[in-house]
């Protein structure tokens, strides 16, 4: 597959952080260039005429980047208008971060940045979008056996799109917002797809056991005792199902325990405990079973612990 980036070039864009690095070490390679040279240079040469800057040229570079925006702006909005999106072809060798870091690359947010900054900046965009990266592409990067639960990745899609928009919001300057904003609705729109279709191998084992008959064999040991209880755990979540009224409900619930952590009126661990309870809650059918809640509790924790940590980062 040949990747076409947001502005409609095939270069593969690897981070702002990685051309920072490639930036720094052309300038290094030139000034060495310069060094060897200088001996051979006037004196003009070597400084150069001294330049006056017009206020009509200082005002026309200062709205090159206010124009720079509106251009990618425009061409991402005619992109979508055709039906593509931005995220169509990440995956296995491209990362979702990737594309969120290249418009903020084009627009020049990274200019005035030192390198730390960019490479942290990244690093939050990765983090954030860590959990829908898990369950995108063919499967050839990952780990069945670790595998966001569906309920697990709709929570993540829900967090992971706060998240971005919040960042948005307190650190991209006003004129690439809306641009930046642009690639997180594509963002969300690419990874509910993904969600939707999306299923753990407990998920599938949990549905596929959902009508057998329950095990009810007597006498047994400890261990074969605990293999039974495991089994009728599995499945009674596999016979759970949701009415899309139920669905829509559960999501709200999601939206206003993040709506309470972006306003700050609880704090990031209280907000997740709460999350992990709705979420497990939901997945259960509001099973009152201690070994369903202890087996989804224990599937979904993973996922819980890296929403929480990029959250607590980025409050």
């Amino acid at each position: 597959m040949v990747y076409i980036n947001s502005l409609g070039t095939t270069e593969l864009f690897t981070g702002a952080y990685n051309k920072r690095v490639e930036q720094n070490k052309s300038k290094v390679a030139a000034g060495v260039q310069r060094a060897e040279h200088k001996d051979t240079m006037t004196a003009k040469e070597y400084l150069g005429s001294s330049v006056e800057i017009s206020e009509e040229s200082k005002e026309f570079m200062a709205g090159v980047a206010e124009r720079k925006a509106a251009q990618i702006a425009e061409k991402e909005a005619a992109k979508a208008a055709e039906g593509g999106n931005a995220f169509n072809g990440t995956g296995d060798f491209k990362q979702q971060y990737l594309v969120l870091s290249e418009n903020l690359y084009n627009n020049g947010f990274y200019d005035k940045l030192s390198d730390e900054e960019v490479r942290d900046t990244e690093q939050m965009l990765k983090d954030i979008t860590s959990g829908m990266e898990s369950i995108n592409g063919s499967g050839l990067n990952r780990n069945f056996s670790t595998d966001m639960s569906h309920e697990a990745a709709k929570l993540d899609l829900i967090s992971s799109v706060n998240a971005l928009n919040y960042f948005a919001d307190k650190y991209v300057p006003e004129e690439m917002r809306d641009s930046f904003k642009d690639i997180i609705k594509q963002y969300e729109s690419y990874n509910s797809k993904k969600v939707a279709a999306h299923k753990s191998i407990y998920d599938l084992r949990d549905e596929s056991m959902a009508a057998m008959p329950a095990p009810n064999a007597v006498n047994v040991s400890a261990a074969v005792k605990k293999t039974q209880e495991d089994t009728k755990a599995s499945m009674e979540i596999g016979r759970v199902k949701h009415t899309k009224e139920q669905e829509q409900e559960n999501k709200d619930e999601y939206q206003a325990l993040f709506d309470s952590l972006m306003q700050k009126q609880d704090s990031v661990g209280n907000i997740f405990s709460s999350l992990q309870n709705t979420l497990v809650n939901y997945a259960s059918g509001g099973s009152k079973n201690s070994n369903v809640l202890a087996m989804l509790n224990s599937r979904n924790l993973a996922a819980i612990h890296n929403m929480s940590d990029y959250w607590s980062r980025l409050l």
